[in-house]
């Protein structure tokens, strides 16, 4: 099939065949003769890389079915999908269990292991976290050729350098007639790996048996067709059930939530969501965290929170210095590496940096660098919200929390949401939303008496999408007064749609649950670090479209 078919295969494979290796759920030996049609498997999933249509709505893709996904994300020695490190992270965000695919080029099978192993540790991926599944190599001919140079000793290099840096059996996407013509039938290296395989044609004959073995993962088609993706999308099922793709995810197989892991020595989950990636041109919150701690590690930057040359050039200083690949992006082994205990009497450029993201949630406390009762108060209380030991340190779990924090995700039932939601004076409101980063609302917009959770969803809003927020409407007369969840009553805010506000404008309709329209109007839903959103884009008659936005 085409190259940009195949990645998308990929990533399908390998989440599907994972699970089945791994658990002993596959019959190797099946036979074709029972056969059945693909749509009679249950647990189905797609393969995506840079050459599906983008954005993808990742919540659209996982409402309509589909359970998991495999992103491309290298080729060969030097090759990085761009696409990679968003795709995985919005689909993990989406409750999809996903993983990462290396398609095998030209190079060494140890050198093409190295170049993905250290792309996918950059983008958080390390095989453990909660919703990831274990990663794929994609063995297939390009323009019905081999790849240079490649063999089964080459292949059995590549499965044991990234078998030893995650500690997972990688699976195996590939057909017989690669293993046959390009391996000269050698399939011996693959005996440890799930398998998957592509079969298009029409009629319930699964794939070819390899090395004796079946398919764990079929690709069936390289012209499906899922709701929240533009175009033709590869499709795959997995031959076992739900329950068992959870557990190799290192999820609860009956609810299919992340399974706490205690830290050595406490009882707090050890750190389990995917760091944030920032690069060149990434803007927000981390970034401005990002720069803090690299100032306590000896930078001067001006902690701004847009991630330009200056930034870039002290990354790369900064990863050189402790022996980590410096290519100037900052993943998960980058922010293990920044990251700095505080605790109250610190001071300095890391206490500001977890001040920053404290204001970030809606906290009210200055960025000062020195960590008082203020201070202390706002991590406890953050610590209390998100299920954490509330002893008002911020040590690793903490700061995993905080800046990987998955806002946009609904708590779950025993989580309460932010307390309070009474109504504010103008200039509390207004000192929230600096702190944060918002300017103030433009002309003559008012703030007086908006509620707290407003505040608190907008802020939230912000750091998420890491857009900036133009606040055009308040409680300000003028708007209708209908219901209790009014403007007047402080529960809605006007958000702008152009200039400023096409980020915003794209993360909504690219992240959230698309709901029934509200009149004319196209409407989605979606919850902000614990407050119910609901996200209208208004087309007034008399003009002025806007985001009309009701927190809860």
């Amino acid at each position: 099939m085409r190259k940009n078919v195949r990645n998308l295969l990929m990533q399908t494979l390998a989440a599907a065949t994972v699970a089945a290796g791994a658990y002993g759920v596959v019959s190797v030996n099946s036979d074709s003769a029972n056969a059945a049609s693909p749509t009679s498997y249950g647990v189905r999933g797609i393969d995506t890389s840079h050459h599906n249509a983008h954005p993808i709505r990742w919540s659209t893709v996982r409402a309509s079915g589909e359970s998991f996904v495999f992103h491309k994300a290298t080729q060969g020695t030097g090759y990085r999908d761009p696409k990679f490190a968003g795709d995985l992270a919005g689909a993990l965000s989406a409750g999809l269990m996903a993983a990462p695919y290396h398609f095998y080029d030209s190079g060494t099978g140890a050198a093409q292991a190295a170049h993905f192993v250290r792309t996918v540790k950059a983008a958080g991926y390390d095989a453990k976290r909660p919703g990831q599944l274990p990663p794929v190599i994609d063995l297939e001919k390009t323009s019905g050729r081999c790849p240079a140079g490649v063999n089964s000793s080459q292949v059995a290099a590549f499965l044991a350098k990234v078998r030893e840096a995650f500690g997972v059996s990688p699976i195996v996407y590939t057909s017989k007639d690669f293993t046959d013509t390009c391996l000269g039938g050698k399939t011996a290296a693959l005996a440890g790996s799930p398998l998957w395989i592509p079969r298009y044609r029409s009629g319930s004959t699964e794939p070819a048996i390899i090395g004796g073995r079946s398919w764990s993962i079929w690709q069936y088609t390289d012209r499906g067709s899922v709701s929240g993706i533009n175009g033709h999308v590869d499709r795959n099922v997995y031959k076992g059930t739900l329950t068992q793709l959870r557990r190799l995810a290192h999820l609860s197989p009956a609810t299919g939530q992340p399974i706490p892991t205690p830290a050595p020595g406490s009882t707090t989950p050890a750190p389990s969501k995917p760091w944030p990636v920032l690069k060149a041109g990434t803007r927000g919150t981390d970034v401005r965290t990002a720069q803090h701690l690299l100032n306590a590690a000896g930078h001067h930057l001006d902690a701004d929170g847009a991630f330009g040359p200056a930034t870039t050039s002290a990354v790369k200083t900064f990863q050189t210095r402790n022996s980590l690949d410096a290519d100037g992006i900052i993943g998960a082994n980058t922010w293990n590496k920044l990251i700095r205990t505080v605790r109250q009497g610190s001071s300095g450029e890391a206490v500001k940096a977890a001040q920053a993201q404290l204001a970030a949630y809606g906290h009210n406390i200055k960025i000062d660098g020195a960590f008082g009762p203020a201070t202390t108060s706002a991590v406890k209380a953050f610590q209390t919200r998100n299920r954490l030991d509330a002893d008002g340190v911020v040590g690793p779990n903490t700061w995993n929390t905080l800046v990987a924090g998955t806002t946009t995700h609904t708590p779950a039932p025993s989580t309460p949401a932010p307390s309070g939601n009474g109504k504010l004076p103008q200039r509390q409101a207004l000192a929230q939303l600096a702190a944060a980063g918002i300017k103030r609302p433009v002309g003559r917009t008012s703030l007086e008496g908006v509620r707290a959770r407003t505040i608190q969803g907008v802020i939230a809003l912000k750091k998420a999408s890491g857009c900036t927020i133009v606040i055009t409407g308040g409680t300000e007369s003028g708007h209708s007064t209908k219901g209790n969840y009014s403007h007047a009553n402080g529960y809605k805010l006007d958000l702008r749609t152009r200039d400023e506000g096409r980020c915003v404008t794209n993360w909504i309709k690219t992240t959230q649950r698309k709901g029934a329209p509200r009149g004319k109007d196209a409407r989605w839903y979606g919850t902000l670090n614990g407050v119910s959103a609901e996200f209208v884009y208004e087309v007034p008659r008399s003009g002025g479209v806007h985001w009309d936005i009701t927190f809860k």
